[in-house]
């Protein structure tokens, strides 16, 4: 019967049969490929959020070791464990806790018994922490997994010596932990928008999963191995399927502790639900134009056929430029203009994924960020304390030679840990700045004595400046940690020697070549270029070197926060920074500043340190920090001035509102309880319009609304300040007419 049919109907079924076969055979593929393209993505998900909650445990370890040895060094700890008597221990233990900043702190005798238990959760007995902790001495490691009562810690050991740390006795043990509940887990969840379950065993200790799907995850098999991330395996929690990532946290016989990260698999393939919807529709539209190709069998017809055809081979590769001819509204033009709609959207869906990794990335740097200006703030209080009263101590005439090289040591410690502090907040962007009209020329060529000597004699550095280079609005003090610290970074890339080339040049950036460096608009810059011909940085390096903590050196010999404070000075200045580099071909940083047209600001001139400047007007000190307000407020007294102190801003209110005499200058912290420093001073203000104020901050994480007020005749002094810096600027506001003082930050 099949020799019957006409020749045309046999060539018009044949050919919709193999255009139909392969229509459906491509269409599978391409299906096919964008699951296995989404499964794939999953995967490095789930890896890459394990090895984001690994390193910040390495980061957290690192904070542990190091308040676990601060705290077991404490004089009054190491005191209160020498009276051997635990029931002192115990009532004396919990203000070391709060020192020390950890959920569980556990103090036990050099044969492991427990004298001293402080911790946020009270079901966590003596008998359970002396069991723990005899177990984790006898494993002699300084990380432990700790497990008591249904409370999951990281506890971190560290011996208490009666002497020099590690010279000493040992006259006891101190355990500090951070507790691993449903509130880290979200957090963490939340970072990496997967889902967190912590384990130890088949029992969920800690999970952002519901309390309902927490009971399935028993069925999870153990990880044997330390560090390693498992296959992840499909796992049903529920009505929902789910992707599931385990890696094993403790190690050997210990507590055996595991993280699971979870993300769902339904939702991540949904779209490929709706897609082979589309590609079904395209699939019979596919077979529809092939039976009007046979009656039509002419070349312009089979050529855009063809062309979509490779189109689709070419999606399947990957490629979604590739050019698509439509032939109008015809069969074929309306099935091209489907594919190329339908390749329009898995791109769109592909450049959305990209864009959500960046704003995960972007929300990961804030939270380091916030992290750092926190404890930056922190920081400076108990740097001003140290500092202030290191100076008081040295301007005694009884001091001896031995104890004043003491008090010197403490000096310089306090030095480098406000320089780090500094680093902090450049970092996140929370310093307070001294903005000047500059020329960077000038900065550089007073620092080419510093540069050589830090560098070494092995490089050879060179300064190419630009004659009548423009000036920069910038804080000159920053940019002279830039300049250092991209120098120090161009000398760690030549350990066998090289040239480092510093070069500064005018720039009038036009639209185009703005474009080429988003988000810079066009205009006039200044261009400060630090070039070396080191061993250079590959593709995966350059993409991480502004991250905080990350470095290529090895371990001790860098903090990863060199390069990330660079970025933070330049973004607070207001300008922009890149970096050119290859293997083996050195690397070279451009920092764009604005160029300002203003004259450059008049050098500062220098106090001699032997003349303290001292005063008798009346100041109203208000500062919530006990120890800073007694220190600033010895420091007034000592140079003639009568202090009135207040712990906050209400109280200073009412104090200056029942206060008979006159009250020359307020002195108060811009951050505090009840009532900031900022509306203080304005409500006294409208009190006592002659008032001069001075507004004591750490960092410059203000509203907007805020800054302005700050703005309206307040002076800013940056904590920590030394004696000197605080009695010289007072005394410089209440040497100007009031409503004149100046607006200039001080440190």
């Amino acid at each position: 019967m099949f020799k019957a049919i006409r020749l045309r109907t046999k060539f018009l079924i044949s050919l919709l049969a193999i255009i139909a076969g392969m229509t459906a055979a491509t269409l599978a593929i391409v299906s096919y490929s964008v699951e296995k393209r989404v499964r794939g993505s999953l995967h490095d998900e789930l890896r890459s959020s394990v090895k984001t909650y690994q390193t910040f445990a390495e980061q957290r370890e690192i904070t542990l070791a190091r308040s676990a040895a601060m705290v077991a060094n404490l004089p009054n700890l190491r005191a209160l464990m020498s009276t051997q008597d635990a029931v002192t221990i115990q009532d004396e233990s919990a203000s070391v806790l709060r020192v020390s900043g950890t959920d569980l702190m556990v103090l036990g005798n050099r044969t492991g018994d427990v004298v001293g238990l402080q911790g946020k959760s009270d079901d966590f007995s003596k008998d359970v922490a002396t069991g723990l902790l005899r177990k984790s001495m006898q494993r002699e490691e300084g990380r432990n997994w700790w497990l008591g009562r249904g409370h999951l810690y990281e506890v971190w050991l560290q011996p208490i010596y009666f002497g020099a740390p590690g010279e000493g006795s040992v006259i006891g043990i101190l355990a500090v932990g951070h507790e691993i509940d449903d509130r880290v887990a979200r957090e963490f969840s939340s970072i990496v928008s997967n889902e967190i379950a912590f384990r130890s065993g088949n029992m969920t200790l800690a999970s952002s999963l519901p309390q309902a799907a927490r009971d399935s995850l028993s069925s999870l098999g153990p990880v044997e191995n330390v560090d390693t991330v498992d296959a992840p395996q499909e796992f049903q929690l529920g009505s929902e399927k789910y992707l599931v990532s385990t890696v094993r946290l403790s190690k050997g016989d210990e507590l055996p502790v595991t993280l699971s990260v979870l993300t769902s698999l339904d939702k991540a393939t949904e779209f490929l639900s709706r897609l082979n919807r589309i590609l079904l529709g395209l699939g019979l539209l596919s077979v529809l134009a092939g039976g009007a190709l046979v009656l039509l069998v002419s070349h312009t017809f089979t050529k855009p056929l063809s062309n979509l055809v490779a189109g689709v081979r070419a999606l399947e590769e990957g490629d979604f430029e590739y050019p698509l001819q439509s032939t109008g509204g015809d069969e074929v033009g309306k099935v091209t203009n489907a594919f190329g709609r339908m390749r329009a959207s898995i791109q769109k869906t592909q450049g959305q994924r990209q864009l959500e990794d960046r704003l995960r990335q972007a929300h990961k740097m804030e939270a380091v960020g916030r992290l750092a200006g926190g404890v930056a703030h922190d920081f400076n209080n108990l740097l001003t304390v140290i500092r202030g009263n290191s100076d008081l101590l040295l301007d005694r005439k009884d001091v001896d030679l031995s104890q004043r090289k003491h008090l010197d040591q403490i000096q310089k410690a306090a030095d480098r840990a406000v320089s780090m502090t500094r680093q902090l907040l450049a970092f996140s962007r929370m310093q307070v700045l001294l903005p000047r009209v500059i020329d960077l020329n000038l900065i550089i060529s007073e620092m080419n004595k510093m540069i050589p000597r830090l560098i070494g004699e092995h490089i050879e550095f060179g300064f190419l400046p630009e004659h009548q280079l423009s000036a920069v609005l910038a804080d000159p003090g920053q940019m002279e940690q830039v300049i250092l610290n991209l120098a120090i970074n161009a000398r760690d890339a030549m350990p066998d020697g090289g040239k480092i080339t510093v070069r500064t040049k005018n720039v009038a950036m036009d639209a185009v070549e703005a474009a080429k460096r988003p988000p810079m608009l066009p205009g006039d810059y200044v261009l400060l270029s630090v070039s070396d011909n080191g061993h250079g940085m590959d593709a995966a390096t350059k993409a991480h070197i502004f991250e905080p903590f990350f470095t290529t050196k090895e371990v001790g010999k860098g903090t990863g926060l060199g390069l990330a404070t660079v970025y933070g000075i330049v973004k607070q200045s207001g300008g922009f920074i890149w970096v050119d580099s290859e293997k083996g071909r050195g690397a070279t940083f451009e920092i764009y500043l604005p160029s300002c047209r203003k004259p450059v600001s008049a050098r500062d001139g220098i106090t001699e340190a032997d003349s303290m400047p001292g005063g008798s007007e009346t100041i109203l000190l208000v500062e919530d920090e006990t120890a800073v307000r007694e220190l600033a407020s010895e420091f007034l007294k000592s140079s003639g001035y009568k202090v009135l102190e207040a712990q906050d801003g209400a109280e200073g209110l009412r104090f200056a509102m029942n206060y008979p005499d006159q009250i020359h200058l307020l002195l108060t912290d811009m951050v505090m309880p009840r009532m900031n420093g900022v509306d203080l001073a304005e409500k006294l203000r409208r009190l006592r319009p002659n008032l001069r104020v001075i507004l004591m901050t750490g960092y410059t994480e203000f509203s907007e609304k805020k800054g302005e007020k700050m703005a309206h005749g307040a002076s800013v002094l940056q904590k920590p300040f030394s004696r000197l810096t605080l009695l010289e600027e007072v005394r410089q506001v209440l040497g100007v007419s009031p409503g004149k003082q100046p607006s200039e930050t001080k440190v």
